[in-house]
């Protein structure tokens, strides 16, 4: 019995808990994130999560294993909601009738509106110093960051601590291909956004080569550089 006791003592790993700040995106990415997070604080581990005053669906007054932090910045939900309301029915209803070029001008609209209001979330995290020590002093660990909302990487850097990427996907699948390397021959797999299925006419691949072509080089070309020049002045 006693070589038995040793044998499993020998076989057993030490496990260390750790403090992990989460830069979610809301809907369903963060539905999706929630699980994990979860599953992290069942495993001992202290879990903050970063959320705007404006979140949907991030309810952070209710009891939960997870430790909400607001990001402190004046709340407009009537704003918020009509943005977001105005996204859907342009994806939904007004693209899928236009040809890629529109779609492509449309879509970058959007995004160009949308970045305004990011960078409003952002600055009233980096630029707010008693909220930034407050971090700080927490000495976290790690941080968990939804790519979709611009500016996790950015605290993480302020706070010199590693971060991990929770990706489900990018327009134009642009950060999948060269950050994930994904295979997806524009024959084949349609890029996210366009509305196609994995089986296209000839006219239909034109339409994706072309939208894949407008995401990276011009759409998401214009918007990084915002953020280009955002980090660089935050750095």
């Amino acid at each position: 019995i006693s070589a038995i006791v040793l044998l499993q003592v020998c076989y057993t790993g030490w496990g260390l808990c750790g403090k992990v700040l989460v830069w979610p995106c809301d809907m369903s990415h963060w539905l999706n994130l929630k699980i994990i997070l979860e599953e992290l604080t069942e495993r001992g581990h202290a879990v903050t999560v970063l959320v705007s005053p404006e979140s949907f669906i991030i309810d952070y007054s209710k009891a939960s294993t997870l430790k909400f932090e607001v990001v402190p910045m004046p709340p407009n939900r009537e704003k918020a909601e009509k943005a977001f309301n105005d996204f859907l029915d342009v994806v939904t209803n007004v693209m899928p009738t236009l040809s890629a070029w529109q779609s492509a001008m449309k879509l970058q609209e959007i995004l160009l509106r949308e970045t305004g209001n990011l960078k409003l979330l952002c600055e009233s995290v980096v630029y707010n110093q008693s909220f930034m020590k407050k971090l700080q002093i927490t000495n976290y660990d790690v941080m968990v960051v939804d790519p979709a909302l611009p500016c996790g990487e950015l605290i993480a850097e302020l706070l010199t601590i590693p971060f991990v990427y929770t990706l489900r996907f990018s327009i134009g699948d642009t950060l999948e291909k060269y950050c994930g390397k994904l295979p997806a021959p524009l024959s084949y797999v349609p890029v996210a956004m366009v509305g196609l299925t994995d089986r296209m006419t000839f006219l239909q691949r034109v339409k994706n080569v072309m939208f894949f072509i407008l995401s990276n080089f011009w759409i998401q070309q214009l918007d990084t550089q915002v953020w280009n020049q955002f980090y660089s002045e935050a750095l």
